[in-house]
């Protein structure tokens, strides 16, 4: 704003403004072109640049030359657009290096101050090295400093450059548009045969219109070199910077390392100890000497044993934490290295587009050939910074796979699965048990994006369309306030039972709905886990009796799918059907409903047995006094009237708790995060989870304040996930078993959901209706011998009727098209990759093989379409009702 100022001061007279000397305009030669491999040659001399004071001074001073009557305008534009570009630049990094302040002193402070001050383990050559660790430290923040000031500067003279360069690019633009103008309008006088006063002028017009578009181009030349060198230059400055930070991370990684050896040092002298004075108590157990007093040492030993275990493991954290936060500085490095050179990749297309067309223009030979010259160096250099470009795009993608692995292990999270292990058959086995099952193409798709993308892919389901399924549903109708009027029983029945079933209706069709999602939607993930929830937060709706408001809870479910678990706890106390089902409307004060208070500790949230008391769960009932529902609206309602505001003690804290309050204290309580963790695993993996495995996925959910979708992207790209002894080997339930098929062949397009809900209802699961409020037993109890009969009986109709657009039954022989398959073995085996999860045995490989036979000619098929599809879905059904295809 003072350089401004004084510029509008020039304007007005009170000071002279010197005139800017312009250069003239020659075509540069290649010493005097910036160099592409600038940025490899970083040393003292590329860092030897010229200060942005200057050059923001020479803007200035060519804006005021070139354009006094719009000086203010255009060069407060100017400014701002840099000053924003700067300040992005800066934002960017800004807050990354804010963040890491503290972690950066406490590392040198540590080196310098605890290990002086004689910790227990801190021996005087540690110290020492804790000192020089810690000093090299320091040194390399200076370094990073003045780094970052020099890149400052950088970044400030490109914005300035690039600015100009812009704004002469559209000057040429301008100039060489009004002299084509002028031009046109030349030829058209002169085939119109107009005066030849009138002919002089418009010559007169080209003339002038030519000297400007020639003043501009010496403008643009060095103007465009100007950005280029720029350009050049902060990338010397980015990659210094760059180069800096990793200097500072390894200095502290240094002082990690020997804070951790000396901490893994204490753990084992602590576990000698322990062991020694076990020893002792065990020998004076045996003689009856002083037992007591061996035993407390033995106690107190073992407790500084696991004192010493927990520094340790916190050690390797940090060195975690540090490897964590380099790979991250370089993916970010490299992709605010990508958008500068993106920007410079605009700018040389731009200058070489605009010299091409300035070139045709223009009748001097000369200026032609230096113009095309200058084109061609701006198209070389578009080329050469556009395969910069991808090459940092590249990095950046890669950089996902460095930066995770170390992220998890600082957050004490799950091991990732190595990329160079994924393959189709764990892209399968994610679809399959993050979602319903895909086509074989489908699950190509995942695998090509590698375990990383994959995942997002799935788990960022707000990034992709939503489904296209609408539902018109209304509330419930209400009791005719003459019906109870009505004398004869019959016919009060009669008309209840009016109401009831449009009632019954809407539910089905609320199921259908739901059905639909499953099997269309693109964000499969969304509905397993809204599925997940209606388990876990079961409510019937035989109980509840309104559809309404089992559609606005089936809504929450999927509202909050991935989002945060103590949100959707918060809306499970606030929901009416959950309110409804577990009869908290009958909850008040002085007379205290307990069954919402228990089944949010035990089974929403804590599990059984987990610490808390009886007490404690009457005491819940009570912060839960006056939490109700409207029937009319079907909404919530708080009647305070109803509402217990006495004190109350929960978990050993007393206060006059509301039922906001006990979600707020069930999740302080660590038990909470172990619970939803193992819930998940079981869901996803499979039962009886390690209890190491659900103690880092807590780990890790705790550390996100309960947001679920980094938790579920650590359990997703975990080893446990795709160990051997979790593929393959759920039971699937009815509904996985249902939409897994469609989604497995391809079906979405399905006419009648009511025949799909009919089927699943016959195999023992009915949406809306789990079987109490423990929701559904997966597992095992899905498989009985008359269920197994229905298993089969069900696919088989399926696949011989399911209803399509003008079809019954699957179309076969459009899979077999599909596929690509010329023999009866690639088919077999097309259909095994398409359905099963693990591959076929080579004996029922044979036979279906042999069942099926030789497959007609391609130029047959549709000849004997109909015969041919029949024996496919037969083969079909019969590779569907083997074994292996009821395991997910």
């Amino acid at each position: 704003m003072l350089v401004l100022a004084d510029d509008m001061g020039a304007l007005s007279g009170r000071r002279p403004f010197p005139p800017t000397p312009r250069p003239e305009f020659h075509a540069p030669s290649d010493a005097e072109l910036p160099s592409l491999d600038t940025p490899i040659r970083a040393g003292a001399n590329a860092l030897k640049l010229v200060a942005v004071q200057a050059v923001l001074q020479r803007a200035r001073a060519r804006l005021l030359d070139r354009e006094p009557g719009r000086v203010c305008g255009r060069y407060a534009v100017r400014l701002g657009l840099f000053q924003a570009d700067v300040e992005t630049f800066v934002g960017r990094f800004g807050s990354m290096r804010t963040q890491t302040t503290f972690h950066r002193w406490l590392v040198g402070s540590f080196a310098t101050g605890f290990a002086l001050a004689g910790l227990g383990w801190a021996t005087p050559a540690v110290a020492d090295e804790l000192a020089d660790a810690g000093a090299a430290v320091k040194k390399a923040e200076q370094e990073d400093e003045t780094a970052n000031v020099e890149l400052n500067s950088r970044a400030m003279t490109h914005a300035a450059t690039r600015e100009i360069a812009r704004s002469e690019q559209r000057r040429s633009e301008d100039a060489l548009e009004k002299l084509l103008a002028a031009k046109e309008a030349l030829e058209q006088k002169i085939a119109e045969k107009k005066p030849e006063a009138e002919l002089a002028a418009a010559r007169t017009l080209v003339e002038q219109r030519l000297e400007t578009m020639r003043a501009v181009v010496e403008r643009l030349v060095p103007d465009s070199f100007a950005h280029d060198q720029a350009a050049q230059e902060l990338m010397v400055a980015q990659n210094m910077t760059q180069q800096k930070g990793i200097a500072i991370r390894t200095a502290e990684r240094v002082v990690l390392e020997l804070k951790a050896k000396a901490a893994e040092k204490s753990q084992a002298d602590g576990a000698q100890r322990a062991l020694k004075e076990l020893t002792a108590a065990g020998k004076a157990l045996r003689e009856q000497k002083a037992a007591t007093g061996a035993a407390e040492r033995a106690v107190a030993a073992l407790k500084v044993k696991a004192t010493e275990k927990s520094k340790a493991e916190a050690a390797r954290r940090a060195i975690s934490e540090n490897q964590a936060l380099v790979a991250w500085e370089n993916q970010l490095w490299a992709e605010e290295q990508r958008y500068r050179m993106q920007q410079t990749v605009e700018i040389n297309g731009g200058a070489a587009r605009i010299a091409t067309k300035l070139a045709a223009a223009e009748p001097d030979q000369a200026r032609k050939k230096k113009l095309e010259k200058f084109a061609k160096t701006e198209g070389e250099r578009k080329a050469a910074m556009a395969k910069l470009v991808a090459a940092k795009k590249a990095e950046f993608n890669a950089g996902t796979a460095k930066v995770y692995p170390s992220r998890a292990a600082a957050l004490g999270g799950l091991t990732p699965l190595s990329s160079k292990d994924w393959n189709y058959a764990k892209a399968r086995h994610l679809l399959v048990r993050a979602g319903f099952g895909g086509t074989p193409q489908e699950v190509q798709k995942l695998s090509a994006m590698g375990p990383y993308r994959a995942v997002d892919h799935l788990l960022q389901f707000y990034k992709q369309p939503a489904a296209n399924a609408p539902l018109d549903i209304t509330q419930p109708l209400l009791t005719d306030p003459f019906e109870k009027k009505l004398r004869n029983r019959f016919l009060r029945g009669r008309a209840a039972a009016a109401r009831q079933s449009s009632e019954s209706g809407q539910a089905s069709r609320l199921r259908q709905w739901w059905l639909r999602r499953m099997v269309q939607s693109p964000r499969p993930l969304e509905e397993k886990l809204t599925l997940f929830w209606h388990g876990l937060f079961a409510a019937q709706y035989s109980v509840v009796n309104n559809s309404y408001t089992m559609y606005k809870q089936n809504q929450i479910f999927r509202q909050h799918a991935a989002g945060n678990y103590g949100a959707l706890l918060y809306a499970i106390v606030h929901d009416p059907t959950m309110i409804r089902y577990l009869d908290n409307n009958k909850n008040v004060k002085g007379q205290p409903n307990e069954n919402l208070a228990r089944e949010i500790l035990e089974l929403f949230s804590m599990g059984v047995d987990q610490g808390y008391t009886e007490e404690d769960i009457i005491q819940a009932a009570r912060a839960l006094t006056g939490y109700t529902y409207d029937n009319t609206s079907g909404g919530f309602r708080f009647v305070h009237a109803n509402h217990d505001t006495g004190d109350k003690t929960i978990f050993g804290k007393t206060g006059p708790w509301t039922g906001d309050d006990l979600v707020r204290l069930i999740l302080d309580q660590p038990a909470t995060s172990r619970f939803i963790a193992r819930r998940l695993f079981e869901y996803f993996a499979c039962g009886d989870p390690k209890q190491e495995t659900v103690e880092r996925l807590a780990t890790v959910l705790r550390a996100y304040n309960y947001e679920l979708e980094p938790m579920l992207r650590n359990l997703f790209l975990s080893e446990e996930f795709y160990d051997e002894h979790v593929t393959g080997c759920q039971i699937k339930s009815p509904i996985e078993l249902v939409v897994g098929t469609l989604r497995d062949l391809g079906l979405k397009q399905v006419t009648n959901y009511g025949a799909l809900d009919g089927a699943i209802r016959q195999m023992g699961q009915q949406l809306l209706e789990p079987p109490d409020v423990k929701g559904w037993r997966y597992g095992r109890s899905w498989i009985s011998s008359n269920r197994m009969f229905v298993r089969y009986n069900s696919v088989a109709e399926l696949i011989n009727s399911v209803p399509q657009p003008n079809r019954q039954g699957v179309d076969a022989v459009a899979l077999l098209e599909a596929s690509g398959c010329k023999t009866s073995g690639e088919l077999v085996d097309y259909l095994a990759k398409a359905c099963l999860m693990k591959p076929l045995s080579q004996d029922k490989r044979k036979e279906l093989i042999g069942f099926l036979g030789e497959l007609p000619q391609k130029p047959d098929w549709a000849k004997q379409r109909n015969e041919l599809n029949e024996k496919l879905q037969s083969v079909l059904i019969l590779m569907l009702s083997m074994p292996e295809y009821q395991m997910a």
